[in-house]
């Protein structure tokens, strides 16, 4: 899920790694990409407090999605020779300002507006996450600095939703927003402290994009992660009223679930590498059987305890999808690793935006119809893994 993950050669490598800013890029990617994500967790609690549907502030996760996936693939181009260190912090303040605005929006329709703030900001900071965590590693540390940096990511994507329902639950959805404002905004303060002055690496070309997609590895794994990932947010986008309306849990109690899929979501991140190692094929085509496994299993369960064991199972496939579907389109890539994550990370973030939309769309037919649909897509990824995974050339 990075984009400019090599530094230029011309560029001095530093002889020791500032650990302490590298956990600060961790630390912004995590918390921008659960205010990117941080309707899901509070979806009931803001359409109920702005007297609106479900499904418009399911448009909340699609603005920015739709916006961070466009801005991926370019941001190393359009912010030209800026210090990142400048960027970055400038991109965690948007998503500070877009997070406030949200809290306050008297209306849906200022509530989406405020959502289109942090769209931008996530497209910068993920985009320029990898280089910049490049510049500063020392020879030796290099894939240890990246691993840690992106572990804010794969955390977000398991555990941003259940922290902010839990936060929901206890200050109110203004009160979550509000929080991860002041969040992101000590984040941004002290990127400027730690983080050292990074100067631009370089321009990635829109022919670089091209020559990657020209590899039909790659260009599988990119179409696989946009399928998996649609297929996914479209039914997690709308878990809370699943699992109140299949599974008969209460309100209160969705936050619990959610927590249980994030912790399970962890354990799953752990075991997504050694999983590729093995094979990556045999990755791409379990992933989503597993998460289709989690999904059919919640849509047909009734009672606290089978839908803990169905959430559990679901996180547990669920949080390796951000190494897998990386995992796949980097081996395919060669030397065009750059533009490739790149495009995966596109395709990532628009994933989440179309399935929000999609979600949206289909919940007004029920729950059921949500899983259902989204088990068709998990059924299409496995079918890209099984034909697509042994194209690396």
């Amino acid at each position: 899920m990075t984009t400019d993950s090599h530094p230029s050669s011309t560029t001095s490598r530093p002889t020791r790694t500032p650990w302490a800013a590298v956990v600060t890029l961790a630390l912004g990617i995590f918390t921008i990409v659960t205010l990117e994500q941080l309707p899901i967790g509070v979806l009931t609690l803001i359409s109920t407090g702005l007297a609106t549907s479900d499904a418009t502030i399911g448009l909340g996760v699609t603005i920015p999605g739709i916006l961070a996936g466009l801005c991926a693939a370019f941001v190393p181009r359009l912010s030209g020779q800026l210090d990142r260190r400048i960027v970055m912090a400038s991109a965690m303040f948007a998503a500070a300002i877009s997070a406030t605005a949200s809290a306050f929006a008297p209306s849906p329709a200022l509530f989406l507006g405020s959502r289109i703030i942090v769209g931008f900001a996530i497209g910068v900071f993920w985009a320029l996450l990898g280089s910049t965590a490049s510049a500063i590693a020392a020879p030796g540390e290099l894939s240890k600095a990246l691993t840690l940096a992106f572990s804010g990511a794969a955390g977000a994507v398991v555990l941003g939703v259940p922290l902010s329902t839990w936060v929901g639950a206890l200050l109110g959805w203004q009160g979550a927003f509000l929080s991860g404002a002041v969040i992101a905004a000590l984040v941004g303060f002290t990127l400027l402290f730690v983080l050292p002055p990074v100067p631009a690496t370089g321009e990635a070309s829109l022919h670089d994009l091209r020559r990657a997609l020209s590899i039909p590895g790659v260009r599988y794994g990119v179409i696989f992660t946009l399928v998996l990932v649609t297929s996914h947010f479209l039914a997690y986008t709308y878990a809370s009223p699943i699992l109140q309306d299949l599974a008969g849990i209460s309100a209160a109690a969705v936050g619990t679930m959610l927590l249980i899929y994030g912790l399970a979501g962890l354990i799953g991140n752990f075991l997504a590498a050694p999983l590729l190692n093995r094979s990556i094929r045999f990755a791409v085509i379990l992933l989503p059987i597993g998460l289709l496994t989690g999904m059919l299993t919640l849509a047909t369960t009734h009672g606290a305890l089978p839908a803990a064991l169905a959430m559990a199972l679901w996180g547990t496939f669920g949080g390796g999808m951000s190494v897998i579907s990386l995992g796949w389109v980097m081996s395919s890539a060669g030397r065009l690793t750059e533009p490739a994550s790149g495009l995966n990370s596109a395709a990532f973030n628009i994933g989440i935006a179309c399935g929000a939309f999609a979600g949206g769309m289909i919940e007004t037919r029920g729950s059921a119809s949500v899983l259902m649909t989204a088990a068709v897509g998990m059924v299409c990824a496995a079918l890209l893994g099984w034909f697509g995974a042994s194209k690396k050339i």
